[in-house]
């Protein structure tokens, strides 16, 4: 009962403390400025955060569209029962698709113009499974019959400036010798459709029918491997590892992370960094809350000594300053978590109407792989930054609090 009667004394005096600043003008721009600095600061977080996951989000939604989450391949990338290990992967929990593939560098020309591209060889039904490219497609259609066809992404079109119909000439790395000479292995193919994933893969990936493949690789009925795709993006790394003691003799388990893991990883530090460099804001805010309470302290020498000649305990007085520098943490934190949560969810349409109302577009769609700014506001983020800059501010409230305990009532009284 004692406890909390001294917990309800120290609350009162300092909220009463902080709301009453007439005279003292200065101190109160101070708190002001303070609070507002951990506004912005939470505000920034949030929002930038945010956007940042948006970003996250789409790079991981357009490149995985047509990179299947694991791969499993031959021994020296050849694989001959290929049917049978793909029917054993299939009965496994938590794979829902399972394709055959094969696949190569090559280049690509049309006239003088060429392109260096991985040329993969797919079985259109059983590729339906594991990647989205039958639903990325925006020009002509899919692939049908091992006819020598070809899809290519829109970037790598406009590159060679080939439309649906024309033809283009597929080298590999592989030579033909005849009587006249060694030469390097052409192909002309058919293009009959054009995918955009929004993503580096439409400059650099051209798929043909897996017949086309074989043939084009010499494999008769092997493949490279297997292109498999589970039921959770996360999860496939470590089945894949589990997966690896089943698989024969010298194959060999690929998963995403390892394919295009370097680039989610550039992400990752990039969305660390910048949440290291705005938290800088929420950390100025709060050097200033010891300022504000420094000075606070310094001006009530006075009444911290009347408290105490009237009975108040140096843990009253530590309670009194923690409440007075917590309540502007407490209001720049509610403030930058009302201002940043809506902005943040509606980063996209408040950008999107801006851009109209100025006529100006930040990302040019003929230039990047987005026309909007994406975001993903969670919660998880939330918490974190709000519990963050609480505790930092707790921490800053702690040095200041604990000298205001330390005031000597006769010596602050001796020339009152």
């Amino acid at each position: 009962m004692a406890q909390t009667s001294s917990l309800l004394y120290s609350l009162r005096i300092g909220l009463r403390y902080f709301f009453s600043r007439r005279r003292d003008r200065f101190l109160s721009l101070v708190s002001w400025i303070s609070l507002l600095g951990m506004a912005v600061g939470i505000t920034s977080l949030i929002v930038v955060m945010s956007v940042m996951n948006g970003f996250e989000a789409e790079l991981r939604g357009r490149v995985l569209s047509l990179v299947p989450h694991g791969f499993v391949d031959g021994p020296e990338r050849r694989l001959d029962d290929w049917q049978s290990l793909a029917a054993q992967l299939r009965k496994q929990a938590g794979i829902v698709g399972v394709s055959p593939y094969v696949g190569t560098a090559a280049m690509l020309m049309r006239g003088d113009r060429l392109r260096g591209i991985e040329l993969l060889g797919i079985d259109p039904q059983a590729e339906t499974a594991v990647s989205a490219i039958h639903d990325q497609l925006v020009a002509g259609r899919y692939l049908e019959n091992p006819d020598f066809e070809i899809l290519l992404g829109d970037i790598l079109a406009r590159h060679l400036q080939v439309t649906v119909g024309d033809n283009v000439t597929a080298v590999l790395p592989m030579v033909t010798v005849t009587p006249l000479g060694i030469y390097p292995r052409e192909k002309v193919l058919q293009v009959v459709g054009l995918f955009s994933a929004g993503a580096d893969i439409d400059g650099n990936t051209a798929f043909v029918h897996l017949r086309d493949g074989q043939r084009l690789l010499r494999l008769g009925n092997a493949v490279n491997g297997l292109r498999v795709e589970f039921d959770d993006l996360f999860a496939a790394p470590q089945r894949l590892a589990a997966l690896s003691g089943q698989m024969p003799d010298g194959t060999q388990t690929r998963s995403w992370a390892e394919t295009q893991g370097s680039l989610f990883q550039a992400v990752k530090m990039e969305k660390k960094m910048i949440r290291l460099l705005l938290f800088f804001i929420v950390v100025i805010a709060a050097f200033n809350i010891i300022s504000i309470l420094t000075m606070a302290v310094s001006q009530r020498r006075t009444a911290v000594a009347v408290l105490r000649t009237m009975g108040a305990t140096p843990g009253m007085v530590i309670g009194i300053f923690l409440c007075y520098g917590l309540m502007t943490a407490l209001l720049g934190i509610s403030l930058g978590g009302l201002l940043g949560v809506p902005l943040a969810m509606n980063v996209s349409e408040i950008i999107g109407w801006l851009e109209s109302f100025a006529g100006i577009k930040v990302f040019n769609p003929d230039v990047y792989f987005i026309s909007a700014i994406p975001s993903e506001f969670r919660w998880v983020d939330f918490t974190g930054i709000v519990i963050a800059a609480f505790v930092l501010s707790l921490l800053a409230t702690l040095y200041p609090a604990w000298q205001s305990a330390r005031i000597q009532p006769a010596e602050a009284l001796r020339y009152e």
